[in-house]
């Protein structure tokens, strides 16, 4: 696996990680609270079905910038995306794969994509538990917008405290990392919320105290969890996602036992986009990727090749 870092975008540095040769490439984005090595158990996989695979850290996490001052919104973090995306392919065609927060900004991107990356072809769209394409509701936008706050602030708390039950849940997953404390309680967390063990955990346990220490941390949460409440509901995208659909081939994945955006609202969003395949995967919650690598992955492949 190989990591570039610095790549710079705009005025915004950040990381790509990549695994694979093949000429189609895939890019993987991650939600909020995410890093583009949280992708690490299905980059192999997907790389060993031909493919060249990419994970880019979103600005505000991994090792990408914290500039201060800067505003958090969709409309920055999707045209960080599409000039990632503008600068970094080379091969001559891609699929999108974007997890929660980071499946809203793939579909914005595949809206946008052939204006703003004209010799490139995207042919498929992966939207693993997307946020922004049906609304979520004030209730679970706030709970995770306190979550990130909260985490902010460097005391996470047990997660009973202000904001929407599965907000809290989340945060106290370590879905958004883990705030200044010891290895320990970061490993039960990640190994917990990732089902990860040995040097595959070390390895995700060692670059979460690095990457929750870095300046400027807690002033880009605060930000990131104003654009959640102001405007991760804003603009619903289903009715786009349906236009789209009948020309871009559209995959939706959702975990059964989503705990944090209900497998319910995929069942809507099918039955809105009639032309998407969806797929509910069952005994896993809002990271099939890293909870069930193999069957996301095979799901996937089976999409792309079919």
């Amino acid at each position: 696996m190989i990591t570039k870092f610095p790549i710079v975008t705009g005025d915004q540095r950040s990381r790509i990680i990549e695994a694979g040769t093949g000429s189609r490439e895939i890019w993987l984005v991650h939600g909020i609270g995410g890093r583009a090595d949280r992708w690490r158990p299905c980059m192999q996989r997907l790389a060993q079905a031909g493919y060249r695979v990419r994970a880019v850290d979103l600005p505000g996490h991994g090792f990408a910038s914290r500039t201060p001052g800067h505003r958090y919104s969709v409309a920055a973090f999707s045209a960080f995306l599409l000039d990632t995306l503008r600068d970094n392919v080379e091969g001559s065609s891609l699929a999108l794969v974007g997890a929660s927060f980071g499946g809203q900004l793939a579909l914005r991107a595949a809206l946008e994509f052939h204006a703003r990356v004209p010799d490139r072809r995207l042919d498929a769209l992966v939207l693993c538990a997307p946020t922004g394409v049906t609304p979520l509701g004030s209730s679970l936008c706030e709970g995770l917008a306190d979550g990130l706050d909260r985490i902010g602030r460097g005391r996470a708390g047990n997660g009973r405290a202000g904001g929407g039950r599965a907000g809290s849940d989340w945060a106290d997953s370590g879905q958004v990392g883990s705030g200044q404390v010891g290895s320990d309680p970061v490993r039960a967390r990640l190994g917990f919320v990732t089902g990860l063990t040995g040097h595959e955990l070390d390895l995700l346990v060692e670059e979460e105290q690095r990457v929750m220490s870095l300046p400027g941390t807690a002033e880009a949460l605060a930000g990131i969890a104003a654009m959640v409440r102001g405007e991760l509901d804003a603009e619903p995208l289903v009715g786009r996602l349906a236009e789209l659909a009948v020309s871009l081939p559209v995959l939706q994945i959702w975990g059964e036992d989503d705990r944090y955006i209900p497998a319910e609202l995929g069942r809507r969003i099918a039955d809105q986009v009639p032309e998407l395949t969806s797929v509910v995967l069952p005994g896993t919650g809002h990271m099939p990727y890293l909870q069930q690598p193999e069957s996301f992955c095979e799901r996937i492949i089976r999409f792309l090749k079919g």
